[in-house]
């Protein structure tokens, strides 16, 4: 067996977390109706009430809470960590034209993405700009590591349409723009992260993906928590949620029954 690797203050600060949460869920769950005569004719109506509750909770592990996991995570770690970030630029026009040119032809498989590549263009593009305000400053989730790096993601859902997929990557190639626009020297990365790989075990794939972002651009499931946390805590992190799970069983099929 490995040894642990996330602090025990950590790991309490995540499973405090984790069960509020569906404590909160629990108290103020009421079911969407009580009677689906179809299903319960083929299931029990406590099974048909159980899988109403788990559905329930899939809204309820939405953004915020992943927001909120990395934050914990990341400052265990020493990381400078904020959650709904504003990041302020101004963006010239010569290098706006070109952030969509790249875009362009990613789009229509003229190059290959390459994240580091397309920093080094758009650095040599920008133009020195004011911290104003643009469309695109809201950032899921900052992180500045302890060597200065800073680290802007967005968290979407594991299955974004090809529109989604195509407009995050403009806006992970203007943030990078809007950061230099204010400090050229700054060591930036952006990422889009999906907090789990709905293909698992393959690898994920989803379209437009390889078209649109390199390996190190789309971060997804165990890499992305390993990636914020600094090591690679993602079987401790998965244990919190079965420690969680067992502890309020009986609570959860209570509900069911009732």
């Amino acid at each position: 067996m490995s040894p642990l690797k996330m602090k025990k203050e950590t790991k309490q600060k995540v499973k405090d977390l984790v069960k509020k949460v569906i404590l909160s869920k629990i108290d103020n769950y009421a079911a969407e109706t009580d009677y689906m005569p179809f299903f319960e004719a083929i299931f029990t109506k406590e099974q048909v009430k159980l899988a109403s509750i788990i559905h329930s909770f899939y809204t309820t592990f939405g953004i915020s809470l992943y927001e909120q996991l990395v934050k914990i995570l990341a400052e265990g770690a020493g990381y400078e960590v904020h959650t709904q970030y504003d990041l302020l630029g101004e963006i010239d026009p010569k290098t706006e034209a070109f952030v969509s040119k790249i875009d362009m032809d990613l789009r229509t498989a003229k190059r290959i993405p390459n994240m580091k590549l397309e920093f080094e263009e758009i650095k040599n593009s920008i133009q020195k700009g004011n911290p104003l305000q643009d469309p695109d400053k809201r950032v899921d989730v900052y992180i500045k590591k302890k060597d200065g790096t800073e680290i802007y993601f967005d968290i979407t859902s594991q299955k974004p349409n090809i529109k989604e997929f195509v407009a995050l990557k403009k806006k992970l190639l203007r943030w990078v723009a809007l950061r230099l626009s204010i400090d050229k020297n700054a060591k930036v990365i952006t990422a889009l992260s999906m907090p789990y790989n709905p293909y698992y075990p393959k690898p994920y794939k989803r379209w437009t993906a390889g078209n649109m972002y390199d390996s190190s651009q789309l971060m997804v499931g165990d890499n992305f928590w390993n990636f914020v946390a600094g090591e690679n805590i993602y079987d401790e992190f998965i244990e919190i949620f079965k420690e969680v799970g067992e502890e309020l069983k009986e609570k959860i099929k209570e509900i069911a029954k009732e």
